[in-house]
């Protein structure tokens, strides 16, 4: 029995160390495949078939850039409204951002130059209607009137003999001194028609030519008396009041004229800055809308897996 176990064993060592050395012969073909070094077999899966990658022929020009990056369509639509839509194909909304800011433009354009026109224009009404001559005679005699210790004296002694320029008021500047004028209006209350005294003037006369002379001529009663009409209405009235209501009942009609002209324009100014406050809107809507139709475009679904976990897999939305 034992002579015929070491018999089988020596017989199936010599057959498996024939058949190790015999080439492997493939089953359905009949070929024989010979294995002399050992073959690595790579997966066929990555995880770089799952990364986002843009789309081919992206052009990184500088002109097709806001086609691709939403911070430079948001720029171009800041600077031209509707440029960054029209350059991702948004037509429509590119001609109402472009027209409206068109229209804005062009209605700020023209508001200003008729502000401009009316302004000039209001400023010759003022050159031939009101004198600061007539004005400080008028200061000095109010003042005189009511028996005010204001310094005016020294402004009678600079101003006797004068008469206002109203042909062209311009040249009644060069008579007066404008500095002894203010230092009397600093002390000259205002008197009202009961004889009662308020506080001082409110504001002194401003330099030749500023916005605030003009403006102040205008607006203010104090400034009433160097209109033409009222200056020629009390020099020829010798029972002239110096007491006044020191309200709308005291105004002529160079004062209501200069007024109205004044509001014009002033108005149309304000039309004029309420327009860009629309321009800068529109830039401001205009590129936002750009920035995120954009994003929306370039929005892409990346898929990913692990792949030592075959059964995970999730999906990533890019903006």
């Amino acid at each position: 029995m034992r002579k015929l176990t070491c018999i089988i064993v020596l017989v199936f060592l010599g057959t498996a160390h024939i058949l190790k050395a015999q080439p492997y012969q493939h089953s359905l073909t009949g070929s024989i495949l010979k294995i002399d070094e050992p073959i690595n077999v790579s997966p066929t899966l990555s995880i770089q078939d799952f990364r986002f990658e843009p789309a081919e022929g992206t052009s990184t020009s500088l002109f097709d850039l806001p086609k691709t990056k939403p911070g430079a369509a948001f720029v171009a639509s800041a600077l031209i409204p509707g440029s960054g839509q029209a350059l991702n194909g948004k037509w429509g909304r590119a001609a109402v951002y472009f027209l409206t800011d068109l229209a804005s433009v062009a209605y700020y354009i023209s508001q200003n130059n008729i502000a401009r026109r009316n302004e000039r224009s209001y400023e010759r009404f003022a050159n031939k209607n009101w004198s600061v001559v007539a004005y400080a005679q008028w200061l000095v005699d109010y003042s005189e009137a009511n028996g005010l210790s204001n310094g005016y004296e020294t402004l009678a002694g600079q101003i006797a003999g004068l008469e206002p320029d109203f042909t062209n008021t311009t040249n009644d500047w060069n008579k007066v001194n404008i500095s002894t004028i203010r230092a009397v209006e600093r002390q000259t209350p205002f008197i009202y028609s009961n004889g009662s005294q308020a506080s001082f003037f409110s504001h002194e006369v401003q330099d030749y030519g500023s916005q605030q002379y003009y403006e102040l001529m205008s607006k203010y009663y104090q400034f009433q008396p160097g209109w033409q009409d009222f200056h020629l209405d009390r020099i020829s009235d010798p029972a002239h009041v110096y007491l006044y209501s020191w309200d709308n009942s005291m105004i002529t009609a160079n004062f209501i004229e200069g007024r109205d002209r004044a509001e014009e324009f002033n108005s149309n100014y304000r039309n004029a800055g309420n327009i860009i406050k629309l321009v800068m809107v529109n830039h401001v809507v205009s590129a936002f809308d750009a920035f995120f139709t954009v994003k929306l475009k370039n929005a892409r679904l990346e898929p990913s897996a692990n792949v030592l976990r075959p059964d995970s897999f999730s999906l990533t939305l890019h903006f």
